[in-house]
């Protein structure tokens, strides 16, 4: 997928692209880099590039398991738990296990929004500190417009600590995930 989002119809057709090709985007943030530098901290930040493969694989996951339960509880696999990000940051897994693993989270995320019938459905809102207490529920389309909006973030982050290994950029990186 290159970096533009491509075409897509229906409500449903453009969460779903939008979606896939933000996690397609962070994805290549590692290509051509060794378990090393996708490990390390090049930033002021603590963030690293395994670290967020692995948190946005399980957002993707989640939120759009959570859309197609609506208005019921998603069955998530323990594998897919989200944890913490300092702990995914701290996760001693090679980039290549993290890459299988983040490759099965976009799987499930595209079979999940795929099974998705009532954009409109309420989605119980989970029980965290950060969310207000007296929310209940979104709709299922809020959920999906969600993963685009927090990989999105976390891939500009993955853009500056890239730069900040080798100095290559996002279209530079598109063009060589392409002919991988």
């Amino acid at each position: 997928m290159g970096f533009l989002t491509p075409q897509a119809t229906g409500e449903l057709g453009v969460l779903k692209t939008y979606a896939l090709q933000q996690l397609a985007q962070l994805r290549t943030t590692v290509v051509g880099l060794s378990n090393e530098q996708a490990h390390s901290h090049p930033t002021a930040s603590a963030l690293n590039l395994t670290g967020l493969l692995r948190h946005c694989g399980a957002v993707g996951v989640f939120w759009s398991a959570s859309a197609a339960a609506a208005p019921g509880q998603p069955d998530i696999p323990t594998e897919f738990e989200d944890r913490l990000l300092t702990e995914l940051v701290a996760d001693p897994s090679s980039l290549e296990e993290t890459l299988v693993y983040f490759d099965r989270c976009v799987e499930l995320t595209a079979a999940n929004i795929d099974a998705v019938t009532d954009l409109a459905a309420p989605v119980p809102v989970p029980r965290a500190p950060w969310y207000l207490a007296d929310l209940t529920s979104w709709e299922a389309r809020w959920c999906l417009a969600h993963i685009s909006t927090e990989v999105a973030r976390h891939t500009g982050h993955a853009d500056i600590i890239r730069e900040s290994i080798d100095g290559k950029g996002s279209f530079e990186l598109n063009d060589l995930a392409a002919r991988v």
